[in-house]
């Protein structure tokens, strides 16, 4: 088999990897897919990321047995293999017309990388992609037998090594290991033009079974993107055949091609799983802990509350204004409450993706103050001190506090769609 991974090719104004990964697939038309091409979300936290931080991969070889339409491209049906018989291949031939593209599309400020490999790369590199930091140095031995091809820096070797990494097996039966994302693309002339997609198509796709991220609770359409780049939506969900047979059911606006991707967007495969609050700047924490100070609210509407562990590690967690009302549940949490964190680090802060309560502390309120035998009501004399009528000079023993509802459910809560990480699981996907 021959195995191409590619990153790093677009910019914050414009472009778009997945695009010129079917520029590629038309150009390669000699050859058959025999794999699913997939989009591979790296660790959102590096300072150096893309603008989604994806990396692709494809899988060609000479295909035999049964054969499954993913895509669409200039009126071409494009099918993906079940099997393969072996084939040999003039790499160098290869790396020249794919490295064309790249030349030809890629953004000025970008620093694409190409990497095209006999087989897939080991797993780790995928696990150090997704939850840590990758150098160039960590991959140069493990891309000494791979043909290799970068411009202006070639950072982007990196993603394409990892991508070229992952594997969509899970390791967990009971955990979701992968999804599937159908990207449509617009006619070039409409590139940077506002996109013409209705609020009821988008409606009518979420409500299907598996489908996820397509809209806010709100109505906000979130598969849309608000970029210049070739994407017209992408349909995400867990039933890839659920994507194909409805996905022309959004519209006005009809894409000029598709093409379906496997992904690891929604496993929450970026999050360590930590007994303690010992952070590690840019990488991204799941762990349980309490919570050990009222909620601090500044300006832009961001709140910050901090959390303890079970050694009494304190640090501080931030929710800023994009979550949306997942600050009003933050609001609501009281000093000992008990929560799972997911987040990102900087710093000494968590940036919270989403959380769960696990247990929350008895609330309670102040009753009334006690009516004095001459009909006056009492007041309070000082903390902890007894109520005393400023007309008789009797005193009264403080009544018990008044238990009352926490107004808070167990369980996970989450940002809006629109503000949600791709890598970070919705909750109606959790298990």
């Amino acid at each position: 088999m021959l195995h191409i991974g590619i990153d790093d090719t677009d910019s914050l104004g414009g472009g778009c990897t997945t695009w010129l990964i079917t520029e590629i697939i038309s150009e390669l038309s000699e050859l058959d897919l025999v794999d699913f091409p997939r989009l591979v979300r790296l660790n959102p936290n590096v300072p150096w990321k893309t603008r989604g931080n994806g990396a692709l991969s494809l899988v060609f070889g000479k295909g035999i047995g049964s054969k499954e339409k993913i895509g669409e491209i200039g009126n071409k049906d494009i099918f993906m293999f079940s099997n393969y018989k072996e084939l040999s291949f003039n790499k160098e031939s290869i790396l020249a017309k794919v490295s064309k593209i790249v030349k030809k599309n890629s953004k000025k400020d970008s620093q694409p990388g190409i990497v095209i490999s006999d087989s897939y790369l080991p797993e780790g590199l995928y696990w150090q992609g997704v939850r840590g930091l990758v150098s160039q140095e960590d991959v140069d031995l493990i891309l000494s037998d791979c043909l290799t091809f970068g411009l202006r820096g070639s950072r982007g070797l990196v993603g394409a090594a990892c991508a070229l990494s992952w594997s969509s097996n899970s390791y967990n039966s009971k955990e979701l290991k992968s999804t599937w994302e159908l990207i449509g693309y617009r006619d070039k002339k409409l590139w940077g033009s506002s996109r013409n997609i209705s609020s009821d198509s988008v409606s009518r796709v979420s409500q299907l079974k598996g489908v996820f991220s397509c809209s806010d609770l709100d109505g906000k359409i979130a598969m849309v993107p608000n970029s210049p780049c070739p994407v017209l939506w992408g349909f995400r969900g867990t039933d890839r055949n659920t994507l194909i047979d409805n996905f022309h059911h959004l519209g006005p606006e009809k894409p000029v091609r598709w093409l379906l991707y496997q992904t690891n967007q929604a496993t929450d495969d970026h999050f360590n799983f930590s007994e303690s609050l010992d952070l590690v700047d840019y990488t991204s924490i799941w762990t349980d802990v309490s919570i050990s100070s009222k909620v601090k609210i500044i300006k832009g509407g961001h709140r910050f509350i901090k959390v303890k562990d079970a050694q009494d590690n304190e640090v501080n967690c931030a929710i800023f204004e994009p979550l949306k009302s997942l600050r009003n549940i933050v609001d609501k949490l009281e000093i000992g409450d008990e929560v799972t964190i997911c987040g990102s680090v900087s710093g000494d802060t968590i940036n919270i993706e989403k959380f769960k309560i696990v247990n929350l502390v008895p609330r309670f309120t102040k009753p009334p103050n006690p009516i004095c035998s001459c009909g006056k009501r009492t007041h309070s004399s000082g903390k902890n001190s007894k109520y005393r009528c400023n007309d008789c000079g009797k005193k009264y023993d403080r009544p018990p506090m008044i238990p009352k509802s926490p107004e808070l459910d167990l369980g996970w809560f989450e940002p809006p769609a629109s503000s949600r990480r791709h890598l970070t699981k919705p909750i109606n996907l959790v298990r």
